[in-house]
Order: C-alpha cells, then structure tokens, then sequence
C-alpha cells in the first residue's frame, strides 16, 4: 500500500497558551465564538467592528439570532485575553488558523451552517461549537475533510488543563503509520 492509497485520519496537537499567543502574533489566527453559550459575544463583536469580527449569519437569521449566533473574530492579544477571562471555562467556540481573510473564512464556513434533517427540514449544525466538533471531524470522509478544511489550516478547542489542542488532517504519511503501528520494538542491548 502507497502513501497515496491511505485514508486521511486527523491528527492533534496540543500548544500551550503562550504558544496560541505566539502563533497570533506570527500568522492569522481567528476564533468563531459562540453567542449561545456565551452571552458576553455580541458586545464584544460590536466593539471590534466589522473589520475584526463578523457574523457568520446573514440577513434575516443576522437579526433574528443576534443574541445565539456564532462570530468569526480575528484574534490579536486582546481578544485572546479577553477569551481567557471571560470565556476560558465554557464551550465558548473554537480557534481557526489560516491565511485567510475575514470575508474569505466567512464565506468558507457559511456552507456548513445548515443541514438536512431526515424529513428534508433544514436544521442550523452547530459545528463550532467544541462539543460538536470533535465528534464530527472523526466521522467525516476524506474528500468531507477537504472541503471542510478548505482554506483552513487546523481548528483548535480549548483545554482549560492544557491549553488547545490543534486538529487537522494527517499528512499521508502520518495517516499511514497511524494505520500501521509498529508491531515490534527494536532496541540496542545493554552489552
């Protein structure tokens, strides 16, 4: 079997806050914050302004949901202090690494807001949500993972214990030790 044959599987690593730090300071680090599960969001998003946070919902469901919806924000320090004490403890939302722009991810992460349920009626899929997430992206095949991935490097979720841990798709060559673990151990004897 090739590299080329294996199943993508995730792989997940874990930073340290300070490491989330860093990495806001050398590239694009986003966060879509959760509105339902923290009420604290709006005001926050509002103060930012449009050029730093945004809805992911449009029209309609915008003003409807303001108070519920979920929140594409770029994070600089700031806005991660600001996740840290006031949001840190509760399923607040996840953390996106890409070189995207604001307007780029928001028009990526729109086509995964709603679904079809069994009977055709649309339901809103609260993948950003942590709890949600990681149990989807292991359920999702490879060319799901592709597109949903998309410009997006990895999504992080928080650890208060840890700090965040990272997921995104194994390279082939990661998927293929991960279906081939090693069956024997070699090492050197003593004398």
């Amino acid at each position: 079997m090739s590299f080329s044959d294996v199943r993508h599987a995730l792989t997940s690593e874990s930073a340290t806050v300070f490491q989330v730090r860093q990495g806001a300071a050398e590239s694009k680090l986003y966060a879509i914050l959760d509105a339902c599960d923290a009420p604290a969001v709006p005001a926050k998003v509002d103060a930012l302004g449009e050029s730093r946070g945004i809805s992911l919902y449009k029209g309609t469901a915008e003003e409807r949901y303001a108070d519920i919806a979920p929140y594409l924000v770029a994070v600089d320090d700031d806005v991660l202090d600001w996740i840290l004490t006031t949001l840190w403890g509760d399923p607040w939302g996840i953390f996106v690494q890409s070189t995207a722009s604001l307007d780029e991810l928001r028009s990526h992460f729109r086509k995964f807001l709603l679904v079809s349920g069994p009977n055709g009626e649309e339901w809103y899929f609260r993948w950003y949500d942590p709890r949600v997430l990681e149990k989807y992206l292991p359920t999702c095949t490879d060319d799901e993972l592709r597109a949903f991935f998309g410009p997006v490097t990895s999504y992080g979720v928080s650890d208060p214990s840890a700090g965040v841990r990272w997921m995104r798709p194994a390279t082939p060559q990661e998927a293929w030790h991960q279906q081939h673990p090693p069956r024997i151990s070699f090492r050197k004897p003593n004398a």
